[in-house]
């Protein structure tokens, strides 16, 4: 384990595309991929790595995120001294909701938490997202050009407004272009920052002076007019931010492509670590038939799966039929059901003979413990 490098990953506000999905939760604990949250991607980039310190800033509907990580042993993070803080969204001195109206302020309500870190470098990202990204290579990057800031980037862009960083030919960055909407001049930023932990607080203070909340368009845009350069580290492999009902729903499915699972769980690389459930194998009943699907542990199956993620304990009921569907923890179809493109959430229960259609552009989502 390293101890010069501390991570901390902020959990902020879900974004309203991803409706259903985040009544009852923060889109950090989203599940996915049939046993996995998002921000076990986030966690175990940084444990693989070897930092053995990161807090996780919080913010409203964190109860499920809480119960995932607990204290962190599932990761390697349960110590005595340091490991994983759970960071609640109360530190800011006036009143305050709980909801941050940006990066920076966020990272302003855990000031004293960042001031007392040790360590001089600070791994920062967001838990929105899925992929496999090895941080060493970043660190490598950031250590050799002496930088202060080192950015994770890739050539692709996001159907999203998002930021791209623009290299000059020294290989460093000193343009950020804010909000593109599609493919265009520079990399494509994955959001996820190597800091040094001293300009952080100055571009914190810079930002409360100013009443300035927001990471790229504030203190990295302020860090970059005083004459600042960024380090780039691309990454070109699968790594998706998961923003919409449409994103959740395309990612899940693209988990179908062999090039896609090798490279967010490669067989002898970085593993994703998550949340232990110890359940029983998962029985198939000579009724069923299941092709080109991921089923967990704790499931009973005696209907028919067609491209279908099956999430623990997910019963399926003699004559059901499944094509193209994610189904979460606990959820029951009942006999004779017909599911295509739907999302079910953890604890549905979808009755008899029930038929439910949604589409590849618009997915059916049934919410949270419904019974249909």
């Amino acid at each position: 384990m390293r101890n010069d490098l501390h991570g901390i990953i902020y959990t902020l506000s879900s974004e309203m595309a991803l409706r259903e999905l985040v009544e009852h939760r923060n889109s950090a604990s989203i599940p996915f991929g049939g046993r996995y949250r998002l921000i076990d991607f986030a966690l175990s980039m940084m444990v693989n790595a070897g930092i053995r310190d990161v807090g996780v800033i919080m913010e409203r509907d964190y109860q499920s995120l809480l119960d995932h990580l607990s204290n962190g042993a599932d990761w390697g993070l349960a110590r005595r001294s340091g490991g994983l803080r759970l960071l609640p969204p109360f530190g800011l001195p006036e009143a305050h909701s709980g909801h941050f109206n940006g990066c920076m302020e966020a990272l302003r309500s855990v000031r004293s938490y960042i001031r007392d870190i040790p360590q001089e470098d600070i791994v920062l990202c967001a838990a929105d997202w899925a992929g496999n990204i090895d941080l060493n290579k970043a660190v490598e990057i950031h250590r050799t050009t002496g930088a202060e800031i080192t950015a994770v980037c890739s050539e692709g862009y996001g159907p999203f407004p998002h930021h791209r960083l623009v290299k000059d030919d020294d290989g460093f960055a000193r343009t950020l272009l804010f909000s593109e909407g599609g493919p265009g001049e520079g990399l494509f930023s994955r959001e996820i920052y190597i800091i040094k932990r001293k300009l952080l607080l100055k571009l914190m203070d810079y930002c409360s002076d100013a009443e300035h909340n927001h990471f790229h368009r504030d203190a990295i845009a302020h860090y970059l007019s005083q004459g600042g350069k960024i380090a780039v580290y691309e990454h070109n492999q699968y790594a998706r931010r998961i923003t919409s009902v449409r994103d959740y729903y395309d990612a899940s499915m693209e988990l179908f492509q062999p090039q896609v699972m090798a490279e967010l769980f490669p067989e002898d690389g970085l593993p994703i670590r998550t949340k232990e459930r110890a359940e029983a194998s998962t029985y198939y009943s000579d009724t069923a038939h299941v092709r080109s699907s991921l089923v967990a542990d704790g499931c009973y199956v005696e209907g028919d799966l067609e491209n279908c993620i099956l999430f623990r304990g997910v019963r399926v009921a003699r004559g059901a039929v499944l094509k193209n569907c994610v189904v979460m923890q606990d959820t029951v179809i009942g006999p004779g059901a017909r599911l295509h493109c739907v999302i079910a959430d953890k604890d549905c229960v979808v009755t008899d003979g029930c038929f439910l259609s949604g589409s590849e552009k618009l997915p059916l989502v049934i919410p949270k413990g419904e019974k249909v």
